[in-house]
């Protein structure tokens, strides 16, 4: 052995550069593995932050990665005896659950991890029957005011934690969507895209569409179109083939109203244009800047078999992903 070697410090020195040069190797390796390596959303679940609940968990707010919010107002499954139900009999009040929206909800969050590496949407659910409360009306139409203190904290909480969504897709990405999930009953079994916009005016003419400004800005999504005026028009927005989310849906084979098929409801043709939650955090107020679009979805899709809900919730999942890339993702995203 060399006589330098044999001394005591020579040895400890390189003893020591070899455990820093294993440790440097060890580490390299590791960080030079992509956190998102595959499909299966479970490879990330140590990444994504837990579900916050409101009073008695009645609502809850799961947090989200992308500009796209999810909200569940009637598909609650929760009837507690001590809250009574509400009694109010103002016209249009239903009290029955849309069934199989929570579910459906879960699904299009799971799918869409899926084809995103791990990311989610944020969702919020009210998990009450809408015997008990309606979060998707005003306070004082969605709950027994002078009966149930209970609910009127459960409709603030539901409400407080769609602002922090809102408030957080704002922060982080500039611009958002939220999709107000919901199903109807209506005969003609069309899937429904509610923009807040009437029956006629859907009706109006493309010219009269495109060229009347305070169509566009009375819409929610007032905030995509002004981003996008100068390379879409507004009637493609609505119910474009290529441009559109009905036309999307359509494109797929799912009767969808507006889009290019089916560009407005006929006379005697039932149509959902978009509640509460969607006039009241949709874009058509100037400061806001995340757009918002009820989806009201038919019976037999939400009803239907296994397999059929599934496939549907597959699609519409591709559907949402396509159209947030398209008009949400910022190439910082």
């Amino acid at each position: 052995m060399p006589r330098h070697l044999k001394n005591p410090r020579i040895l400890i020195l390189i003893t020591v550069f070899f455990l820093i040069f294993i440790l440097y190797i060890t580490t390299s390796n590791f960080q030079s593995k992509s956190i998102i390596t595959t499909n299966n959303s479970d490879d990330l679940s140590y990444l994504l932050a837990p579900s916050s609940y409101g009073y008695k968990n009645f609502t809850e707010f799961i947090p989200g990665h992308i500009p796209l919010i999810l909200s569940i107002p009637h598909g609650g499954h929760l009837f507690p005896d001590e809250i009574p139900d509400r009694k109010q009999n103002i016209p249009g009040i239903v009290k029955s659950n849309d069934i199989n929206t929570q579910e459906i909800g879960h699904s299009l969050s799971k799918r869409i991890m899926q084809i995103l590496n791990g990311r989610r949407p944020y969702i919020v659910i009210n998990h009450l029957g809408r015997s008990k409360i309606d979060v998707n009306r005003p306070l004082k139409e969605g709950v027994e005011i002078e009966t149930s203190n209970e609910t009127q904290i459960v409709w603030n909480d539901y409400h407080s934690f769609i602002r922090d969504a809102i408030d957080e897709v704002d922060l982080r990405f500039g611009r958002g969507l939220l999709i107000d999930i919901h199903g109807h009953g209506h005969p003609e079994n069309y899937i429904e895209l509610g923009y807040v916009l009437s029956s006629e005016i859907l009706s109006l003419s493309t010219t009269v569409l495109d060229n009347n400004i305070e169509i566009a800005s009375e819409s929610s999504i007032r905030a995509l179109y002004t981003r996008m005026k100068n390379m879409i028009s507004f009637s493609e927005l609505l119910r474009g083939e290529y441009t559109s989310l009905g036309g999307k849906l359509q494109s797929l084979g799912y009767d969808t109203i507006p889009s290019h098929t089916h560009k407005f409801p006929m006379p005697n043709e039932r149509y959902f244009h978009g509640g509460y939650s969607v006039q009241r955090y949709g874009s058509r107020h100037n400061e806001q800047v995340v757009d918002a679009i009820q989806i009201e979805l038919p019976r037999f899709l939400r009803l239907g078999n296994k397999r059929l809900r599934e496939n549907f919730s597959n699609n519409l999942s591709e559907t949402l992903v396509w159209y947030i890339q398209k008009y949400y993702f910022s190439e910082k995203s």
